[in-house]
């Protein structure tokens, strides 16, 4: 069951030298119990009109509650009425066309909508809007302009469609520091990468910064500016769940502390957005399905469960097994060594995308170091 594998726990082969058989799996079953209590501090607020029955992206700015609808839907901003769930203003994007909208986040100056879905993975206009806050807040028609962010992904090459399998589809969207950052949801590998994008209007192509084993699909994220932490929202085919990434290092989300909880909302288990209302507090929507009808929740992240959350660190090599190249999210200037089971050194570099594909089938171990020649992460590679 998805439960019984919702978190892994990787142990630092230096640390784990140290636990006794009974430690590690005390450690083993602590975070799966801290992973199902910490689930239920989620709450049911309203259900939605039915006009936003596939909420898929969520703001709160300026005391208010902001939502629109994805693939087809109207091109448009809905304000939610907390208390009831209805519509309490609607603001129509004159100039833009809601083909596939999946996520919205907001900085200082202005709001950010990622026209982006793309589950065939054959999509050559992906963008993100870019809204004028104030245009918003003090439009006296309800009807606002936006500008576009245009982008392709750099490791893109085939376009040809391929309906849910593909991993350049994407569904969350957050603004960070003073760039914006695309968490992918891919069908093929139940992965999240990520890609920063710049937050001005124009055409550019993307790179792959990082990425995260997920454990599912991505669909929403939020930046809590009042704690630091990126929180991601994602479903199985039976659990919803969020992964919370916190102390982490720039813009390298997954250096520090990743949390993966599951998620059990009484309604509709496809959540497909949250944001950040204050601290460690969050409001979150889901599209009306089989398994329910669409929700506004409300989640206390930090709420008391009488266990401690236990850190779970993420992979940092993609894909792990591999047979002609992997990648490791590392910074700009750590080193990743490649050493085969023996323990000599095969390979050196500061490329995040290393060809393997002369290594022979077999185990290794990754170690990635920072420039004082600290090991930042050392894990195990498998070659096919």
């Amino acid at each position: 069951m998805v439960g019984n594998n919702a978190i892994v726990l990787i142990i630092q082969r230096n640390n784990a030298k140290s636990l006794t058989r009974n430690q590690f799996w005390f450690l083993i079953f602590m975070v799966l119990l801290s992973n199902v209590v910490r689930g239920q501090q989620l709450t049911d607020v309203v259900a939605l009109s039915s006009t936003l029955n596939e909420s898929s992206g969520l703001i709160f700015l300026d005391q208010k509650l902001i939502t629109h609808n994805d693939s087809g839907g109207e091109a448009a901003l809905y304000e939610i009425d907390t208390l009831t769930g209805n519509i309490a203003r609607t603001v129509i994007i004159a100039n833009a066309n809601n083909i596939d909208w999946e996520d919205i986040c907001y900085d200082s100056n202005y709001i950010y909508i990622g026209d982006f879905g793309n589950n065939s993975g054959s999509r050559t206009n992906l963008r993100i809007y870019r809204l004028s806050i104030v245009s918003y807040l003090t439009s006296s028609n309800d009807t606002v302009y936006v500008d576009t962010i245009q982008f392709s992904y750099a490791d893109q090459t085939d376009f040809t469609p391929s309906s849910f399998s593909t991993n350049f589809d994407a569904e969350a969207l957050i603004s960070f520091q003073d760039s914006l950052y695309i968490f992918t949801k891919n069908w093929g590998d139940y992965r999240t990468n990520v890609y920063s994008v710049p937050n001005q209007p124009g055409i550019y192509t993307i790179s792959r910064i990082d990425s995260l084993d997920a454990q599912g699909l991505v669909t929403g994220g939020t930046y809590n500016a009042d704690s630091n932490k990126i929180v991601l929202t994602g479903y199985t085919f039976t659990d919803p769940f969020i992964v919370e990434l916190s102390q982490f290092s720039g813009n390298l989300f997954t250096s520090g502390l990743v949390e993966r909880y599951i998620l059990d909302p009484t309604g509709s288990i496809q959540v497909e957005s949250i944001t950040a209302f204050r601290l460690d507090q969050y409001y979150l929507t889901s599209e009306d399905n089989p398994t329910g009808s669409a929700t506004l929740l409300r989640l206390n992240s930090n709420a008391p469960s009488g266990i401690n959350p236990i850190e779970m660190k993420s992979n940092r090599i993609y894909p792990n097994p591999a047979s002609r190249s992997i990648y490791v999210a590392h910074k700009v200037n750590e080193v990743v060594e490649i050493f085969n089971v023996g323990g000599n050194l095969l390979l050196t570099t500061q490329n995040c995308t290393i060809d393997i594909s002369e290594l022979k089938r077999g185990s290794y171990f990754v170690r990635v170091s920072n420039k004082s020649g600290v090991v930042v992460s050392n894990e195990k590679l498998l070659v096919e």
